[in-house]
């Protein structure tokens, strides 16, 4: 079975690679891989509770520089694969919604996404693999990423 239009949900570490080969090993002939990072928005809140009282801090700049140095690690990622700067995204969201609605808007008809295999905490609050799975407009490819077995 190949796919010819797949969305592979990168986190920009290094066993992301690992995904987007899995990603490669199943995309049909003449098809499209397109990489995602999905940037979760910052908190205000969270700056709140600083050791000296409450500071007062500029999170849109804050975000925007976040994104800036994903986008340089997306498009460092996106070169060793040979993959366009056009088919690298970055959005801000809740991970799962964002995947499962870019999904949908592209018309992908494969979502790749890697696991670390949760336990505890983790398992009971749920992963975004997990909140992919349920819900997602299309096949989804989960790639363990467990770097030694």
């Amino acid at each position: 079975m190949s796919f010819n239009h797949i969305v592979v949900a990168v986190d920009l570490r290094k066993e992301s690679k690992k995904v987007i080969l899995k990603a490669q090993s199943v995309l049909a002939e003449g098809g499209v891989i397109e990489l995602l990072h999905v940037a979760e928005p910052i908190d205000a809140g969270l700056w709140a509770g600083a050791p000296f009282g409450a500071v007062v801090v500029n999170t849109e700049e804050l975000e925007q520089e976040a994104i800036k140095a994903k986008k340089k690690r997306l498009e460092k990622l996106g070169k060793h694969f040979s993959i366009s700067e056009s088919m690298q995204h970055i959005e801000v969201g809740k991970p799962s919604r964002v995947i499962k609605k870019f999904a949908k808007d592209h018309g992908c008809d494969l979502i790749a996404i890697g696991t670390h295999g949760q336990n505890g905490w983790e398992l009971l609050l749920g992963s975004t693999a997990n909140g992919v799975l349920h819900g997602s407009p299309c096949d989804v490819l989960s790639v363990q990423m467990k770097v030694d077995d």
